[in-house]
């Protein structure tokens, strides 16, 4: 899954509208082939690629969806039928349990990939989404399916972001030199990294989960999307995310790059011999970086302006702080809803995560389906350390909605009134006994 961003090509989310709701008038088939181009774009990038990078074709099903009318393009038919043949492939209206995201998605019969309208304006901006999001559907076939609740919610301590900064700086500056220079320059990045997994017990299992789930697709992106300005473009990625807000879950969308374009120069095969490494475990064993060194960690730092790093996180951590006791005097103490995840499936911003110890995840924008119904919510929703509840805020007194958030619960559960401190659940409808 690619983060949402104000991507370009608004005029997409119009033509896909317009094809989708009268596709038999001229003006419509024209938007039709619109929206068919990016299917092309990937194709085009499959063809270049011949299988080489991870020994499979990344191309197959597509769908680009509107995600406010739910109307879609796809390059084949779903085996429900929902879709129409346009002439230029399918079009139609995606049910309300269909899920909607930037990744990919079994529906209809097919494993999809899909993507989300409008697509990025700019040329190398979408190709690298769209190489992203082809390696999703071949994840499985890799085996390096993702993992559920795989977080790395420490990523939001002050320290471990001075260090994750840190990191970052390094990475762009060895993305940006050669030879000894980008090696020295890709040791001090991973002793950054290491350092930060020092300090914090589970930082590596719950790091290296995303490194092989958003990491790999990213590189697959810019590897595949940006060609010979790979370098360049995941530099610039670094760059952006200097001042990033939501590490946990949204890192690995620009170190995964990185780390595996640069191990790209050393060892052109390391993709056959992953295993259960990263690209950073592989380029430790190779480099030999000095962990521990304190006057190396020291110089390192001050040769990226750690100082200012470290002023800036402070400031940060002290307004995180009141944040936080808001989120827990709403999400732990004050009315709420708590729905049970069952066989859930969601939708949501990564740029918009923010943990928050001993209770969860506060999740900015989230759609969650499940067996029960769906909660949609755009400001905001905390999802439990143990995934296993989702807690909505403040519902009036229907009990289905509050700030903000609504629930639509399927015909087989029922509310059940909140409890004396004004916790809303639910429950199975119970079957009617039978008469004697």
């Amino acid at each position: 899954m690619n983060p949402a961003q104000p991507y370009g090509m608004r005029v997409l989310s119009a033509l896909l509208f317009a094809a989708f709701t009268s596709f038999a008038l001229p003006s419509a088939a024209q938007d039709v082939m619109a929206a068919s181009s990016a299917y092309r774009e990937l194709q085009e990038i499959c063809a270049d690629d011949r299988g080489r990078l991870w020994g499979v074709d990344l191309c197959g099903p597509t769908i680009i969806v509107d995600p406010t009318t739910r109307g879609a393009w796809a390059s084949e038919s779903d085996s429900a039928g929902v879709l129409r043949n346009s002439g230029a492939g399918w079009v139609g209206v995606l049910p309300a349990d269909a899920p909607m995201a930037n990744t990919a998605v079994e529906w209809g019969g097919r494993r999809w990939i899909m993507l989300l309208a409008p697509l990025p304006a700019n040329e190398t901006d979408r190709r690298v989404l769209l190489a992203h999001e082809a390696w999703h559907r071949v994840q499985p076939q890799l085996g390096l399916a993702a993992q559920r609740g795989a977080d790395a919610l420490h990523l939001d301590d002050e320290r471990a972001r001075v260090w994750l900064r840190l990191e970052f700086r390094a990475l762009a500056t060895a993305l940006r030199s050669r030879g000894r220079a980008r090696e020295n320059a890709t040791r001090e990045a991973l002793m950054f990294r290491a350092t930060r997994h020092a300090a914090y017990p589970n930082a590596a299992a719950s790091e290296a989960a995303l490194d092989r789930n958003e990491g790999l697709a990213a590189y697959t992106g810019v590897k595949l999307g940006a060609g010979d300005n790979a370098d360049l473009y995941a530099a610039r990625t670094l760059d952006n995310f200097d001042s990033h807000e939501a590490y946990a879950r949204a890192f690995a969308y620009a170190s995964g790059p990185a780390y595996a374009l640069i191990l790209d120069r050393m060892d052109e095969n390391w993709r056959a011999n992953l295993g259960a490494s990263t690209p950073a475990d592989l380029l430790v064993a190779r480099l030999r970086p000095r962990f521990g060194n304190a006057g190396a960690f020291r110089r390192a730092s001050e040769s990226y302006n750690g100082a200012s790093i470290t002023a800036q996180e402070r400031t940060r951590a002290q307004a995180l702080a009141v944040r936080l006791a808001s989120i827990r005097q709403a999400y732990a103490q004050g009315p709420r809803l708590e729905l049970p995840l069952i066989s859930m499936r969601m939708e949501f911003n990564p740029n918009q995560i923010t943990p928050v110890p001993e209770l969860g995840a506060f999740y900015g924008t989230l759609t969650i389906r499940d067996a029960w119904g769906e909660l949609r919510t755009t400001e905001g929703a905390v999802i439990s350390s143990d995934f296993q509840r989702v807690i909505a805020a403040s519902p009036d007194q229907s009990g289905l909605q509050g700030p903000g958030w609504g629930l639509s619960l399927n015909a087989g559960y029922q509310l059940v009134p909140p409890s004396p401190n004004g916790v809303w659940t639910i429950a199975p409808v119970s079957e009617p006994a039978d008469a004697d």
